[in-house]
Parts: C-alpha cells; sequence; structure tokens
C-alpha cells in the first residue's frame, strides 16, 4: 500500500496510518513519502483522531532523524577504520592521504577536498593532495601564515569556516591565491589544522562550489580525519627513521641514554638546589654544590661581590672568569650576575641546562639577598630620620632600635655629617660610604645626613666630600663627636650650621667641622653670602683697596697685630720689621680707617670678627702666615692680593 494509495483510501481507525508509517521506517523511505501522509493528515477533520495522527507523523520523523545519523555515523566509523587500517600498511603516503581526502569528500559530500602542508623552509602552507578540484592553479596554490583560510587555520591552529570565502570580511586574502580559488568556482570552504603534538604541520579542506554552512558535526568529522593524516605523516617520518643506517640507530639508541641522563641529572639538581632556594643559602652552597655535580670549577659574581668553588679535577678560579661558560643571572628582563663554569672536558647539553637551574637558584637568592637588605636599609633611615627628626623621639624606642645596629654603640663618638651636591646617585654613594666607615646615612628634613664613628669632624668631614665628589663637587659640614644619642640631636643641629656656613662663605665643594670655623661658627647662624661679604667690605674694605691700589700690606699688618695679641713688639718681630715701621704702618691703619677708633676694643671686635671670615672665605691664595723671618714684600703678601668682596659697603 502506497502513501497515494492511502490519500484516496478511506481511513476508519488511526491503526492503518501507523501500520504505514512503520512500513516507510522499515523501508528507509525518503522525506517525501513522510510529507505525503502528513498532507493527508491535514485534510481529516479536527479531533482527536488527527492530532493522534500529526504526533505519530512527527515521532516517525524523529526516528527517520535518529535512524539516518546512525547511519552516517556508521559510514563516518567505517571511514575512519578504513583510513585506520591504511596507516597500519606500508602504502605511499600520497596513496592514504589521497584516500583520506576522497572520503572527507564522500562523506560530507563536498564538490572538492584538500591537505596543505607547511613548508619547513619558508613556513608557508602549499598543496599535498586534492580531490575534485577542475583547474591547475588551486593545486599549487601557496599561502603565507595567516592569509586565507589556510594560512589562518595553521597560525592559529584552529579550525575555520566560511561560507563565502571572496566576501567574508574575517578574511586576509593574497590576490594569488583569491584568483585560483575564484577560477576553481569555490564558494564555501571549511578547514581544520593538522597537529603533531601541539605542532601544527598542515590543515585538511573541505570546500563547495556554493554556498554552504559547515555544522559541529562536519568540522568535528574533519579533525578525526585530519588527526589520522597527522599519523600518516608522523608514520612516513618513523618508517624513514626505521629504515635509517646502523650509525642513526646508535645515535638514536645515544640520544635516548642522553635523555636519560638529562632526567636523571636534572632530577639530582633538582634534589640539591630545592633546598638550599628553601633555606635562604648563600651563593657558595650554590657554587659548591654544582662544582661537585658537574665535577668542575663554578663561580658566581653579582657586582663587586665573587664567590667560587672548585671539585677535585677542576680548572683554576681565575681562569673560569676569563673562559669559562657563562650563565647571566637573570629576572625580570635584568641581570643581576653570571655564573662562570669550566673544566677540562666540554658541557654537554643537558649539563648546560643544570647551569641554567643552578643559575635560577642564585638569582633567587640574590633577589631575596637585596629585598632583605633594602628593608634593613629602611629600618636604618627610619632610624636616622626619628633619631634626628624635628619631634622629640621616644627615647626608649629609638634606644632598642639602635641596639640593632652595631654601629650606634652607646658610649663611643660619633660626628654628623651634613652633605649637598648635584651629584644624580648622591644619596646612594653617601649610604655606601657610611657603609663603608661603620655608620649610617639617610635624609632628614630635606638634608643627606651622616652619622659616622670617629672624633675629628674636620678631617672626617673632609674626607667624606673627597669620596663623593666623583663629578661634582660635595659639600660637606661636620659637627661632634657626641657619645650618646641624644648629644646627637644637638651635633646634628651644629653640623647643619657647619653647612649653611660653607656655603655662605662661598666653599662650595670642600669639607670642614664647626670647630675650625672659630668664631665665626659660634656666633653666626642662617646668614648668607651677601651678608657676609657685606660684613667683610664695611670693615675691610678701605684696607683692601688701599692695599690693591698701593700694592702695600696693611691688612697683613693688621691680621699679626690682633694675632699677636695687639702688642706692636710682638707683631713686629713676627712680620720682621722694625718696631718704627710697623708704628708708620699703624698710623697709616690710622689715616685709611678715618682715625684710631678702629683700635678701641668695642671696634676691635668688628675687625677681628671681619678678619675670621676673610680668611675663611676661598681665595687665589693662602692667608698670610702668622709668623714671618723677614719682612713680606708687598708682592707676597697674601693679604694684599686676595680678591677682596665686591659688595657694596
Amino acid at each position: 500500500m502506497t502513501a497515494e494509495a492511502l490519500i484516496t483510501s478511506t481511513i476508519d481507525t488511526p491503526a492503518e496510518v501507523l501500520a504505514h508509517l512503520t512500513f516507510l521506517l522499515a523501508e528507509e523511505a525518503p522525506a517525501t513519502d513522510f510529507e505525503t501522509v502528513e498532507a493527508h493528515v491535514r485534510q481529516l477533520p479536527e479531533g482527536d483522531r488527527k492530532n493522534l495522527l500529526r504526533q505519530a507523523i512527527a515521532d516517525a520523523r524523529t526516528v527517520r532523524g535518529i535512524l539516518a545519523r546512525r547511519a552516517q555515523r556508521e559510514r563516518e566509523t567505517q571511514a575512519l577504520y578504513e583510513t585506520a587500517r591504511d596507516l597500519t600498511s606500508l602504502r605511499d603516503v600520497d596513496e592514504v592521504l589521497s584516500a583520506i581526502v576522497e572520503r572527507v569528500r564522500r562523506l560530507l559530500a563536498t564538490d572538492s577536498t584538500y591537505i596543505a602542508l607547511i613548508d619547513d623552509d619558508t613556513g608557508d602552507a602549499y598543496m599535498r593532495v586534492t580531490s575534485g578540484t577542475v583547474t591547475a592553479p588551486i593545486r599549487s596554490v601557496r599561502q603565507r601564515p595567516g592569509s586565507g583560510v589556510g594560512g589562518r587555520v595553521i597560525a592559529t591552529g584552529r579550525p575555520f569556516a566560511t561560507t563565502n570565502y571572496l566576501t567574508d570580511p574575517r578574511i586576509c586574502r593574497e590576490t594569488q591565491v583569491a584568483s585560483a580559488v575564484g577560477e576553481d568556482g569555490v564558494v564555501s570552504i571549511a578547514g581544520v589544522p593538522m597537529k603533531l603534538g601541539h605542532r601544527v604541520i598542515g590543515a585538511l579542506f573541505a570546500a563547495d562550489r556554493h554556498e554552504r554552512t559547515f555544522d559541529q558535526q562536519d568540522i568535528a568529522l574533519l579533525t578525526s580525519l585530519a588527526h589520522h593524516a597527522s599519523v600518516v605523516i608522523d608514520n612516513a617520518r618513523l618508517f624513514g627513521q626505521l629504515g635509517s643506517s646502523t650509525e642513526e640507530l646508535r645515535e638514536t639508541h645515544a640520544q635516548m641514554s642522553e635523555q636519560r641522563h638529562a632526567l636523571e641529572l636534572a632530577g639530582t639538581a633538582h634534589e640539591l638546589l630545592m633546598p638550599l632556594a628553601l633555606a635562604g643559602a648563600d651563593l657558595g652552597e650554590v657554587a659548591d654544590t654544582m662544582a661537585r655535580l658537574l665535577d668542575g670549577t663554578v663561580a658566581l659574581e653579582t657586582g663587586t661581590d665573587r664567590v667560587a668553588a672548585t671539585a677535585p679535577g677542576g680548572i683554576p678560579v681565575e681562569a673560569v672568569f676569563r673562559t669559562g661558560t657563562v650563565v647571566p643571572l637573570r629576572a625580570g628582563g635584568e641581570t643581576h650576575g653570571r655564573l662562570y663554569f669550566g673544566r677540562t672536558q666540554p658541557l654537554t647539553e643537558t649539563e648546560l641546562g643544570t647551569l641554567e637551574r643552578a643559575a635560577q637558584t642564585a638569582t633567587l637568592l640574590v633577589l631575596l639577598e637585596r629585598q632583605t637588605a633594602t628593608v634593613e636599609q629602611d629600618l636604618r633611615h627610619e632610624l636616622v630620620e626619628d633619631l634626628l627628626g624635628e619631634r622629640e623621639p621616644d627615647w626608649d624606642s629609638i634606644t632598642r632600635r639602635a641596639k640593632r645596629f652595631t654601629v650606634l654603640v652607646e658610649n663611643e663618638p660619633h660626628v654628623i655629617v651634613v652633605v649637598s651636591g648635584d651629584a644624580p646617585e648622591l644619596t646612594t654613594a653617601a649610604e655606601c660610604a657610611a657603609g663603608r666607615r661603620g655608620g649610617l646615612a639617610s635624609e632628614v628634613d630635606g638634608h643627606l645626613v651622616l652619622i659616622l664613628p670617629g672624633c675629628d669632624a674636620g678631617a672626617i668631614a673632609r674626607a667624606v666630600a673627597a669620596e663623593l665628589d666623583a663629578s661634582t663637587p660635595v659639600t660637606a659640614g661636620a659637627a661632634g663627636p657626641a657619645h650618646d644619642l641624644p648629644a646627637l640631636r644637638t651635633t646634628h643641629h651644629q653640623a647643619l650650621r657647619c653647612h649653611r656656613l660653607l656655603l655662605a662663605l662661598g666653599r662650595k665643594g670642600s669639607g670642614a667641622g664647626l670647630d675650625e670655623l672659630g668664631v665665626v661658627g659660634v656666633v653666626l647662624d642662617n646668614v648668607g653670602p651677601d651678608q657676609l661679604h657685606r660684613v667683610v667690605r664695611r670693615a675691610l674694605g678701605p684696607l683692601l683697596d688701599y692695599d690693591a691700589e698701593h700694592r702695600s700690606s696693611l691688612l697683613a699688618t693688621l691680621e699679626c697685630y690682633f694675632d699677636r695679641g695687639q702688642s706692636p713688639p710682638a707683631a713686629a718681630r713676627a712680620l720682621g720689621i722694625h718696631v718704627n715701621t710697623l708704628y708708620q704702618r699703624l698710623e697709616r691703619i690710622d689715616h685709611v680707617l678715618d682715625g684710631a677708633a678702629w683700635r678701641d676694643p668695642e671696634n676691635t671686635l668688628d675687625l677681628q670678627v671681619a678678619l675670621q671670615l676673610y680668611r675663611l672665605m676661598p681665595g687665589p691664595a693662602a692667608p698670610a702666615p702668622a709668623a714671618r723671618t723677614s719682612a713680606p714684600s708687598p708682592s707676597t703678601s697674601s693679604a694684599a692680593h686676595r680678591t677682596a668682596p665686591t659688595s657694596a659697603p
């Protein structure tokens, strides 16, 4: 009973329709027969009977779909089985690949299929085998990575499908390839990668000459067959290896032995190095461990520090530094040192890898050590800032914290040096200098301060200024010594005063202690260079002008006169002149200074302070000596020839 006969017959019960649907399923009838039955049912009057028949037709179609998919899977399974069977044979590689593309074309009912492989020399994808192509250009297509469907699949390692190759905006098309695709009439394409492990070696494609949407089932089948094609390629490589010479087999065995040795060495290195990293061992332990493990000489260099260890049979350390294998200690894009290794036998690749692991462990230890040093330096900075800062510190807390640093030992003398300069790395240099001298350094209220052990503030200040004077002058003012923590605060203020006075006196780039500035250091504070120049000019300006004009030595005479307690005979002896000559010079000084009022006690203080400032100011010559064995000539008197301050009186 056909579907057409059913249309014209009278159905008394739904059983006849159900029986006919069962017959159609058993005969694997086409979908049009089910549509004929459905059209007949639609003509029936509405009711339970019609609804029942509609449900029966829907169920029959569901069963037919299940059976169709099962049949498709059986065909796919058979194709995969046949492909797998091909893999076990020793057939030609191209023959097996051609069988695969033929099966893909048959299973997916596409117009053409093909396999493209990667050219190891250029990285391009080139056609290896095709099926269903009708023009020659498509069989010789080459694509760069990232271009076209093939280049995209190979570059990303992921499947890709398009319903229209020539219009899809996602595709980067090359003119020559697009022309070949168009000439062959290809419209829709699907491609999946062929992989060996994680490495993409090519791609498998299915193409139609009309628009088609490739579903997940199509992609899955392509992927399975692409895997088989990859196995074919790998089998060809394995067969080539099996057909190699005995020497190649020996090399393979040697490689396997080397790999086993590499694994054993890597395991041993891991067991030895990991505890060192976890325990925060020093670099010497790392060097000693690797020297024993590799039977050679290992040396580590980090900045200015060098450590080394030599195993029996190793070569001298200095030779290792000159000619040994070098592995950098790198982390975060920076090099933190170097590991050197040397021995009489050359290193294998495995042993070099072990050295690199040791370098990683050494880098970790270096970074940990530097992090610890940074934290330690921060604690030192905080101690100095809290001790010398503006606020009165908690002395119990300061004392406890100071005991942690052996540089601040109670009852031992310390001086404070305040430094300034234009060098960009002055702070870092000062910290290093303080560390070498067993002291501390930090910025306090905008000033760079060093606390150093010692008694001679002036000598220490000059030494620090010279040590830090790498490219630009450094000025260092110091005070002290202090013998306890509270006294350091007072000494800090004195060092600040000394530093300010040095700058005010124009002695930038020099170092001195506050006690070396004499009365100036006691009575002056917070003064500028202009103020000091005005003081000197107001008191000594006439004498400086007279000496410069007449090439005389009145200022030197006045200095010696005050240095000898204002005793003319003593001053004359010191200058090596007759006392009457001295009296004549004093009378000339009276004339230049508009009278003898300068001899009065209240005026002599002003002159002596001005002379002290003048001595402290830098000039082309040193101050006049306190005593002479012969009379000074006008051309050699330092006081007469020093450059006078030019500020207005």
